[in-house]
């Protein structure tokens, strides 16, 4: 593989992700997140002389298995990786602390060569528990941003769909992965191939990298109203304050019957029900992301009783929290 020229044309200077790109996964990540990133590369060398390069590592050099348990076969180990330009590394459930301790020493290695390290999903706060996120804006999915923002104060963590800069990338996965590549296509071979590639992936428009994650009270105030979209966000962000529901209600200008009829009938649940699972999600992501214990995470979620988070733990997923430590 040929090495990385510290000297870059200015067109080089321009990319988002110099090649050749090694992707690291680990274990449990998201197929689409993978696929966001080498379909669009895959398509844009059918229109260009430069083709993009890339490679599919592991810690171990195994085939790593998704979510839905497909074993992806990879290229080599981490070790194994030599010169490259881009390292981008593909999380959805948080390493092992041995496996963690294996790969971040050669993401340390392969920074201080001058290769650009990325994260893709929860991939960032792996990179942030390295410490190469420090002092820089980083994003993530969605679902760990709390988390990310407690964990790592030094890290200026933005909502936004991917950011880049300093030799690093941080990317939410999923389809925004592809905004990413396609993003580093249009900077270095122009617009007119990224919207060509863009149109093979059936994704429209390239989303730039300030758009949002998500934007789930706006959409449901376009189908089911105002009212129901404001008093969800309420519920959502209100975190271990749990607001008395009739205050819910007195802010969004509805009586607390109505608000509990507007719910029955748009979400099929209640309020109160919709917060529980607000804050059981949340400890899920604690759960999985962070180091506390499980009663840890039980009073930082609002529960006062740790048998009572349990029981409601073991309801909503079908197991123990104590079985989704990481």
């Amino acid at each position: 593989m040929p090495s990385v020229s510290s000297k870059r044309t200015a067109t080089q200077a321009a990319e988002l992700l110099p090649s050749p790109i090694a992707v690291l996964l680990i274990p449990q990540f998201t197929s689409i997140a993978l696929s966001s990133i080498i379909e669009p590369l895959r398509i844009a060398n059918r229109y260009i002389s430069r083709p993009y390069r890339w490679l599919l590592v592991s810690a171990d050099g195994e085939p790593v298995p998704d979510r839905n348990g497909v074993k992806v076969a990879v290229d080599c180990a981490l070790a194994d990786v030599g010169a490259i330009g881009t390292l981008l590394v593909v999380a959805d459930a948080q390493p092992t602390r041995r496996l963690e301790r294996a790969i971040l020493p050669t993401l340390r290695r392969l920074a201080r060569a001058g290769a650009t390290i990325g994260g893709v999903d929860t991939g960032p706060l792996i990179l942030a528990r390295g410490g190469l996120l420090d002092g820089l804006s980083a994003t993530a999915h969605w679902e760990v941003l709390q988390t990310f923002r407690e964990q790592f104060p030094q890290v200026d963590v933005t909502e936004r769909l991917f950011e880049v800069g300093n030799r690093r990338c941080t990317c939410a996965g999923g389809s925004a992965a592809l905004d990413l590549v396609l993003k580093e296509i249009e900077l270095r071979f122009g617009s007119q191939l990224a919207l060509r590639v863009s149109e093979h992936c059936m994704h429209g428009l390239p989303r730039p990298a300030g758009a949002a994650q998500r934007d789930l009270p706006g959409a449901v105030g376009a189908r089911h109203g105002r009212k129901l979209a404001r008093a969800m966000q309420m519920l959502e962000e209100d975190g271990t304050r749990l607001t008395r529901m009739d205050t819910v209600a007195q802010a969004v200008g509805v009586s607390r019957r109505q608000l509990q009829r507007i719910f029955a009938d748009k979400l099929a649940t209640s309020p109160a029900r919709f917060r529980r699972k607000v804050r059981l999600d949340r400890a899920h992501q604690m759960l999985a992301n962070a180091e506390a214990s499980v009663t840890e995470v039980a009073m930082a979620t609002g529960f006062k009783s740790r048998s009572y988070f349990w029981r409601c733990y073991r309801k909503e997923f079908g197991r123990p929290p104590s079985s989704d430590k990481r």
